[in-house]
């Protein structure tokens, strides 16, 4: 394989592609049925007419999730699991129309939207405040490509917070995201929709499936084309996600999803930073180049998973997973603080590069579950494999001639000119390739000493070799880490409605964990990080809403820092550490009354480093020790609520609300503190529902992710129009 990519023309990468596929669905049939008069002891007795409306059929607990496949290795209800687990089910997202993954995910407590570090495009997020950029998964399985994800083809996005190595192996400190895919039910039905908005927003999706005998099929397309409320933005992106499920026989399942998405849009990180403070301008000012925008995303993703039960206590799960994953782009980056005295007095220094990331991945996981009495107690025993292959390719090639602009004035040029980066010949900036392996076995057990109290142990061993190639250079680095991963909890639940808990778990940061090794680090030891948690799980009148809270510390112990003897290595002895505490609330306040809430307080810092930057205001060096960790906001938290005033009509919306951030390791880039209100109203038919969404109904301006000398603005006032059809 290393021979391969190397030597292979990206122009020309092999890909699936997915041909014509039989037409999927059908429309349901609705049959009125005669009522044959009752004969009772000779006696005609004629039954009342009887009135059906043709409104929607209600679901309760639309908001409440009971059960989770990302805390264990097998589906389980969220009581049982040990850990912080937040589901953010389809429902939810429709409600709010949360067409990207990170809008979804805001609905998380403990998780916020970052600015991606050095360039970084696609999802980028921090969890308990740590970065979670290669923590991204679908179905359990790595999904570590760098894109914007949609959720047309998700069912509900799980989120396991805490160092959770046992369960998915490198990284996972701050906790995992794992997107659970729309499968086959074995039903025949289409749904679609169409949503018109603000800025020409044009989104269609559809979602059909039928059932054959012992094969299943489901679909999901979505085409989205939108202008934006920065100027000089547009984004086009289609994708489709065609899934099979086959009955091979009464004890085993076979199961195909594919996902083939493409974006093409722009590259911004916003407006500067001024003084410290995102600058006071429009939020649609753009500082780029209008002519020089380029960001065209292709994932191709293809999964086959094959279940079989030995027995009714014993079953096997193999899962493989083909990931392809091209990115190219130009960026546009603030480069150095702004100006504030001096000849360049209000104006701010820009880079722009042309680069293009590859990567292919491949994996194999095999899971075994036994459930079987140990010691007259019941006891499941699971315990299996993974392996993995990731290939990472990457260049970058600077323009030239990339000028200063004004920060409250840009007079915007149509393009570079002739120092613009439009290929990879010449002189590149980087051009490297990485392949790293992964092979790694684990072993966890839960076992229940009565109904009152389980315990929860296990541990994984991992075995992380990287091996990164400089094909212009000599920069040539090879890593390999073994690691062991334990977890350790214990649940008591003293009733059926309560839930209470204390859980232990360790996760590992590896110097190659996104795929780049450098010289000062290549030979270091992974990071080790370690979380302690307390909560509690409670499910209230009768099962319809559910309550949780958990107390926490997440702590990296021996954390990367410049070496106190030679500036140009690395060392192993700083500390970062995040105290901090949870709240959730999910589920039916009253009958016809949903609600999802979350909150996080984070005590997030840096203990110890010996690193230092000079700070952007002061333009004194400071120690990164002492300060707030990154993009963590002290207080945070989300609420959305729903009323349905008549089986027709629903009333609902929320607020989203973060304290002041940091954008920088020294804390004087600050992004302000901001709550959001959003609205929705919706009218539902049998066959078909209108839906308004109203987003930031009071027009804050507020910057949803930063970096140093950049911030990126908020949606301001805006609205959405849908309708949804179903048959």
């Amino acid at each position: 394989m290393s021979s391969h990519c190397t030597n292979k023309n990206q122009s020309s990468r092999a890909k699936w592609r997915l041909g014509a596929l039989l037409p999927l669905g059908a429309a349901l049939s609705g049959a009125a049925h005669a009522v044959e008069p009752a004969v009772v002891d000779d006696r005609e007795v004629v039954m009342d007419d009887v009135k059906v409306k043709a409104a929607r059929e209600k679901k309760a607990n639309r908001f409440k999730a009971e059960k989770s496949t990302t805390g264990s290795k097998t589906e389980q209800a969220l009581r049982d699991i040990p850990q912080s687990i937040s589901v953010v089910k389809k429902e939810l997202i429709e409600s709010q129309n949360a067409f990207n993954l990170t809008d979804a995910l805001k609905n998380v407590s403990g998780l916020t939207i970052a600015a991606g570090e050095g360039g970084r495009t696609g999802d980028s997020i921090t969890l308990r405040g740590f970065s979670a950029n290669s923590d991204q998964y679908v179905d359990g399985v790595k999904d570590n490509g760098q894109y914007n994800r949609d959720t047309f083809f998700i069912e509900k996005a799980e989120v396991l917070k805490g160092a959770s190595s046992i369960l998915f192996g490198r990284g996972a400190t701050g906790g995992v995201i794992n997107q659970i895919a729309k499968k086959p039910t074995g039903k025949t039905g289409v749904k679609g929709s169409f949503t018109y908005g603000n800025y020409d927003f044009k989104r269609t999706t559809i979602d059909a499936e039928t059932a054959y005998q012992d094969m299943s099929a489901r679909l999901n397309v979505m085409y989205q084309d939108t202008d934006s409320f920065r100027d000089y933005n547009d984004t086009s992106r289609w994708g489709i996600a065609p899934s099979f499920a086959f009955k091979l026989s009464p004890d085993t399942d076979l199961s195909l999803n594919l996902l083939h998405q493409e974006e093409e849009g722009v590259f911004d990180y916003g407006v500067p930073m001024w003084k410290g403070r995102p600058a006071d301008v429009p939020v649609n000012t753009f500082y780029g180049y209008t002519d020089n925008r380029l960001m065209d995303t292709d994932v191709n993703v293809a999964t086959v998973a094959l279940n079989h039960r030995f027995s009714e206590a014993f079953s096997m799960k193999n899962t493989v997973r083909y990931g392809d994953y091209e990115r190219k782009y130009l960026t546009h980056l603030f480069s150095g603080n702004a100006a504030t005295k001096g000849s360049n007095i209000g104006t701010i220094g820009r880079s722009q590069a042309l680069r293009l990331n590859t990567q292919e991945n491949v994996y194999n996981q095999t899971d075994f579950v036994l459930k079987q009495p140990l010691f007259g107690f019941n006891n499941t025993l699971m315990f299996g494999s993974e392996f993995g292959w990731e290939d990472y390719d990457y260049k970058s090639k600077n323009s030239t001639g990339v000028t200063r602009v004004s920060v409250f004035d840009p007079l915007l040029k149509g393009s570079v000119g002739q120092g613009l980066a439009s290929d990879f010949s010449g002189t590149l900036a980087t051009n490297r390739l990485t392949h790293a392996q992964t092979y790694a076995g684990y072993l966890l057990d839960e076992f229940e000493i009565n109904p009152q109290w389980k315990l929860v142990g296990g541990t994984r061993y991992d075995v992380f070799e990287a091996q990164q190639e400089d094909l212009i250079g000599t920069a040539n680095f090879e890593s390999s880490v073994d690691q062991w991963s334990p977890r350790g909890g214990i649940v008591w639940q003293p009733t059926d409605w309560q839930s209470y808990y204390f859980s232990y778990g360790k996760s590992f940061n590896p110097s190659a964990e996104s795929l780049s090794l450098s010289a000062n680090n290549a030979d270091l030891p992974p990071e080790q990080n370690s979380n302690y948690e307390i909560g509690a799980k409670l499910d209230l009148f009768d099962g319809r809403l559910s309550a949780s809270a958990a107390v926490f510390r997440l702590e990296k112990t021996n954390a990367r820092t410049t070496s106190a003897i030679d500036p140009n290595l690395q060392e192993l002895s700083g500390e970062v550490r995040t105290d901090g505490f949870e709240l959730g609330l999910s589920g039916e306040i009253l009958p016809n009354w949903d609600v999802s809430a979350t909150y996080a307080f984070l005590d997030a810092q840096v203990v110890k480093s010996n690193n230092s930057a000079v700070g952007s205001v002061s333009g004194e060096t400071k120690s990164f020790e002492g300060m707030t960790s990154v993009n963590v906001p002290k207080n945070s938290g989300v609420i959305w609520t729903s009323y349905h005033l008549t089986d027709n009509w629903e009333l609902g919306g929320g607020v989203y609300y973060a304290t002041h951030r940091y954008a920088d390791s020294v804390n004087e880039a600050v992004l302000p503190g901001y709550a959001r209100l959003d609205a929705v109203l919706a009218y539902h038919q049998k066959h078909y529902d209108l839906q308004l969404n109203v987003f930031n109904l009071t027009d804050t301006v507020y910057y949803e992710s930063g970096r140093t000398n950049s911030a990126l603005p908020g949606t301001p006032l805006s609205g959405q129009l849908t309708v949804n059809f179903k048959y």
